[in-house]
């Protein structure tokens, strides 16, 4: 065999094994994506509840912008409880911390889009109550995100327990 054939095997090979290296780490991103969300679904149960945990938007333009929902959380434990993270299901939307006076804390959104989720570090007093305020950005997803959308919002304590808020809504453009 010549020196071209040689490298040019060698290249191949190379090739070969790098896509069955990255097909791997493809299936195995998938995987986490799918344990992670049965995770959080089998994690459901906390002190802190919530009298509404689902909203329909009904049907919203694209041309409208943005539509949100405060959705309350209230700690009737006889203990404070801290809430260490905030994210969502998908990049089109994002959660806030409403404090008291009605102003928005720093935006959550979805963990491995647009860097970390920051920490919430929030602490509900007992017998009181959180503002979880969601903004639904129907453009986010450019002319192909119409029709029904499902989302959510993840409020975790400090014993990974999961309060999780669902909003559905049909988009047109």
């Amino acid at each position: 065999m010549n020196k071209r054939t040689i490298i040019s095997l060698i290249v191949i090979i190379i090739g070969v094994g790098s896509l069955v290296w990255w097909s791997k780490s493809v299936d195995n991103n998938k995987l986490s994506a799918e344990g992670s969300e049965k995770y959080y679904l089998a994690r459901t149960v906390t002190a802190l509840t919530a009298l509404e945990t689902f909203y329909d938007f009904g049907t919203i333009s694209m041309k409208n912008g943005n539509v949100s929902k405060i959705f309350k959380v209230t700690n009737n434990s006889a203990q404070d409880i801290k809430v260490p993270s905030v994210t969502t299901s998908c990049m089109c939307t994002t959660a806030y911390i409403v404090d008291e006076n009605g102003e928005r804390g720093r935006p959550f959104g979805m963990p491995g889009h647009g860097g970390a989720v920051p920490k919430a570090n929030a602490i509900v007093k007992t017998g009181e109550s959180l503002d979880i305020e969601v903004v639904y950005d129907p453009n986010a997803h450019g002319p192909t995100g119409v029709g029904l959308i499902e989302r959510s919002v993840f409020l975790e304590d400090e014993n990974n327990n999961v309060i999780e808020f669902k909003f559905k809504v049909n988009v047109t453009p």
